[in-house]
């Protein structure tokens, strides 16, 4: 309390002795336009908080995938990031699979741009972009370059912390690639099997990644070395686990024995743990061949409630993956769910009319408003990738200032959902004229963060008390949600 106190004396005498007081809220939000504008492609990608990544390409495994994505997010919870990588799949179809994730995620559509230098080997192979298969997987090379990091296939579900986990969280351990000692080299390896090290008995299936660790010098070293046959077929041939092999044993790794992660092939009877056998020691399965048929294992798995599984998720938890958490902006916290159903309970009654949104961010509430029939157009001064995340809504992404928008000519709203990072008398001053402009009579005003200012480092967010003060007799008030950040409903006479 000593600090709010030191604080809010500092601010009488910065504006007693003339300094120009910035506040709280404004110094974040010059926080995140020096951020967006160091990491301009993906601001996911900068930082160094551990993260995991799946590939998912066009397969029948889309339901493994989401369970994965589920689990994890409840076993490590906010302890690490989480980003899927795709290839062949549509935004609606992506939002199926986020569906039972807890956490933010970062969807992240691949291209041939996201490594360059391998595409270009490949496609000299006369490999085309959509033959490139399993090379997916590497593309890009790191989704965060300074932070720890795991790579997984889409059909890999992890149940268990690894006892390193602590250590490969933090930045403390090594390299570990996953192994299956009891698959024969020539059948793994394709025609890469003489660059090999056989004792190791590496595959590409989990690569737990060191902060800064980069491989593709090696990788590109091995294509150099014995180049891609001509018409080489990346969703077929399997010289992509001979190449990974040979990539990482020249980085000295430590295997992830097959006891720890089996294989549960859709067409084998039995889950393969190696050649030691079921040690009791499994921390996750990789559930081979569901990308292209219905895998027993895993559904086995499923029904004995070892991996997740979820019969139904509401329309506010569906869309948790859109949180705006962590890496993607300051400060960095998404609506409570208590304010986004209040919110989401209101716009019901205008399904099939246009409503605006504003202060998008990755598109989480404006998800949520189009699902209920909504017509969106929602505003932000930033691209966090909302137009990506909801491709396929009935939804208008606009990246511009809000105010500026406002004023632009246009149409008029029955409905105006704002959630400001900027709630000061001064800022409400500003808002005020341009909002009302806009909003239709007998319109609705619905404000995120009316009663910010109740938290005490953020007592000067009070804007809202202002701006409901200075509002004639006839209009209808109401705060729904009495705890902060708190909502105000206004209606227009």
């Amino acid at each position: 309390m000593l600090r709010f106190f030191i604080g809010s004396i500092f601010r009488r005498l910065s504006g007693v002795i003339g300094f120009r007081h910035v506040t709280r809220a404004a110094e974040l939000a010059r926080q995140d336009i020096r951020f967006a504008k160091k990491y301009r492609r993906r601001r996911f990608s900068a930082g160094t908080r551990p993260v995991i990544r799946w590939i998912k390409a066009d397969g029948l495994d889309d339901v493994v995938t989401k369970a994965a994505i589920g689990q994890a997010t409840r076993l490590f919870g906010a302890e690490v990031d989480y980003c899927i990588c795709t290839i062949g799949i549509d935004a609606a179809r992506v939002r199926s699979i986020m569906e039972w994730s807890v956490q933010p995620v970062e969807w992240w559509p691949l291209a041939k741009r996201d490594n360059p230098d391998l595409a270009r080997l490949l496609e000299r192979a006369g490999c085309a972009p959509e033959r490139f298969g399993y090379w997916w997987k590497w593309f890009p090379e790191r989704v965060r370059p300074d932070a720890p990091e795991w790579v997984l296939d889409g059909d890999m579900v992890i149940t268990g912390k690894p006892e390193w986990f602590d250590a490969w969280a933090r930045g403390g351990d090594r390299l570990r690639v996953s192994q299956d000692d009891l698959c024969r080299p020539d059948l793994m390896y394709g025609r890469y099997v003489a660059e090999v090290e056989q004792k190791l008995k590496l595959y590409s299936g989990l690569i737990s990644l060191t902060p800064k660790l980069r491989y593709m010098r090696q990788l590109l070293d091995v294509l150099k070395r014995r180049p891609l046959h001509p018409k080489h077929d990346g969703c077929r041939d399997m010289c992509e686990q001979g190449v990974i092999a040979a990539t990482f044993q020249v980085l000295r790794p430590q295997p992830i024995p097959l006891h720890e992660f089996p294989f549960g092939r859709a067409f084998e009877e039995h889950l393969d743990f190696g050649k030691s056998g079921d040690l009791k020691r499994a921390w996750g399965y990789h559930f081979g061949h569901a990308f292209r048929m219905t895998n027993p294992h895993f559904e086995k798995l499923t029904s004995e409630g070892v991996v997740f599984s979820a019969t139904k998720v509401d329309e506010i938890a569906r869309f948790h993956w859109l949180g705006a958490k962590g890496q993607w902006g300051v400060p960095g916290w998404s609506i409570p769910d208590e304010c986004a159903r209040i919110i989401v309970d209101r716009a019901r009654s205008f399904s099939g009319k246009s409503i605006l949104e504003i202060g998008t961010s990755r598109g989480r509430l404006t998800a949520m408003l189009a699902a209920t029939g909504c017509c969106v157009t929602t505003v932000d001064h930033q691209d966090r990738g909302a137009a990506t995340n909801l491709a396929g809504m009935d939804v208008v992404v606009v990246v511009d200032d809000a105010m500026r928008y406002l004023a632009t000519p246009g149409p008029d709203f029955e409905l105006i959902v704002v959630d400001f990072h900027g709630n000061s008398t001064a800022d409400w001053k500003r808002y005020s004229t341009p909002l009302l402009n806009r909003l239709c009579p007998g319109g609705i005003l619905i404000i995120n963060n009316a009663k910010l200012y109740e938290i005490p480092e953020w007592d000067e967010e009070n804007g809202v008390s202002w701006f409901v003060a200075q509002l004639s007799s006839d209009w209808k008030v109401e705060h729904p949600s009495a705890a902060p950040p708190g909502i105000a409903i206004i209606t227009r006479p």
